[in-house]
């Protein structure tokens, strides 16, 4: 084929579009039709304005007669409204800046005028207290000296161990507060139980927990005791006072010759707690206090029980004044232990537990006893305190 007559056009793209020329024949149609079609909603709205058609109908039709294919964007077919800036003035908070440098040395200064203040305290108090007497010119330096292992240093350190623990147990914390299981709704009578917290000690490993009370004043403050439930091997025991607010230790704890078998808080004196041992020693603690004793014990002398001690309850005060709380255990015993502010301890045989058979062929004969009955807890009535419920063993 010669040069001439090959095909010198290439098509790279191709689109049929909706674009008419205003002088073509087609765009002239088209103009034609959109007339015809307006002058024919003209006359259907005159009509119904002259039948007397309310406004809504009218709009309707001249609105039918738009281009429905004439996209415009929301933002042009609606009012915004301009906005409004609203503000409050109020008088801030007076502020102050405060700054200073501190170096190792000025920390060793302040330490050290903390120790000679705590000297001279010392030694005022020895003057003061002596009558006349020789006194050692020798500070008494010891551990109560020493600010790091001072009782303002460990209650910081006791803040933070709580803020450390709290922070890491965030997810349980905020379980504990707002979870709910959605699938309770669907189990009639059922539900689900959710571990939160666990608190252990390596000094309580091998014991078991006999005892657990809620302290009432503290919502977050509860004591566990520790025993053994077998009765052929036991040991010491242990009394522990956990925090919700901190699940690493426990904020009290003191130990027992014997193991622990029952407690109970003082409803109106929240730092007091009975305790009742497997020995039959009932004994009060202070949990305020940090030496590893209780303020009342008893003995032989002031009376106790011979077997195991099944509950404590504590009573109401009475007249005088005296804090008094009721104990039963296994050797049928009922007393009534009494603190005096004398720091006497005193026990009253409130009653004995018997076992009896009653002579159904003699009723006017007296019932013959056969034994000791042990019990394992009572209750006062919330309403009339002298009505006492007991139950046996």
């Amino acid at each position: 084929m010669p040069p001439s007559n090959r095909d010198m056009l290439a098509v790279h793209f191709h689109k049929q579009g909706s674009i008419f020329q205003r002088d073509s024949d087609e765009a002239k149609l088209q103009l034609a039709a959109q007339q015809a079609a307006q002058e024919r909603l003209d006359e259907e709205a005159r009509k119904l304005k002259q039948a007397g058609a309310d406004m809504g109908a009218i709009d309707a039709v001249v609105e039918s007669g738009k281009n429905q294919f004439n996209y415009s964007e929301r933002a042009a077919q609606t009012f915004n409204a301009p906005m409004r800036e609203r503000g409050v003035s109020t008088e801030p908070p007076p502020m102050k800046v405060v700054g200073e440098n501190v170096t190792q040395w000025k920390i060793y200064d302040t330490y050290m005028d903390m120790y000679q203040n705590q000297l001279r305290e010392q030694a005022a108090s020895k003057q003061g207290g002596s009558m006349g007497g020789a006194s050692s010119s020798a500070p008494a330096g010891g551990k109560d000296d020493d600010v790091i292992h001072s009782e303002a240093m460990g209650r910081s350190l006791k803040i933070l161990e709580r803020m450390v623990n709290q922070n890491e147990e965030d997810e349980i914390f905020q379980d504990f507060k707002y979870w709910e299981d959605q699938s309770d709704q669907f189990r009639d009578g059922e539900g689900s139980l959710l571990p939160l917290w666990r608190f252990s000690t390596e000094r309580t490993k091998r014991k078991q927990v006999t005892s657990v009370c809620w302290n009432p004043e503290y919502p977050d403050l509860f004591a566990v005791g520790y025993g053994s439930y077998d009765f052929m091997r036991q040991g010491s025991g242990m009394l522990c006072c956990f925090s919700l607010k901190n699940t690493a230790h426990p904020e009290y704890s003191f130990s027992t010759e014997s193991g622990i078998m029952c407690l109970d808080f003082h409803p109106q004196h929240a730092a007091l707690l009975a305790v009742g041992c497997y020995d039959g020693t009932v004994m009060v603690f202070d949990v305020r206090n940090k030496v590893n004793k209780p303020i009342y014990i008893s003995s032989i002398k002031t009376g106790k029980h011979t077997d195991p001690v099944w509950q404590v309850v504590w009573q109401e005060e009475d007249i005088a004044k005296e804090l008094n709380f009721f104990s039963i255990g296994s050797d049928g015993k009922v007393a009534n232990w009494i603190m005096s502010k004398n720091t006497e301890f005193k026990m009253e045989l409130v009653m004995q537990l018997k076992l009896v058979t009653s002579q159904t062929d003699e009723p006017e004969e007296e019932t013959s006893l056969t034994g000791l009955a042990g019990g394992c807890c009572f209750d006062f009535n919330k309403v009339s305190e002298h009505l006492c419920k007991l139950m046996l063993v």
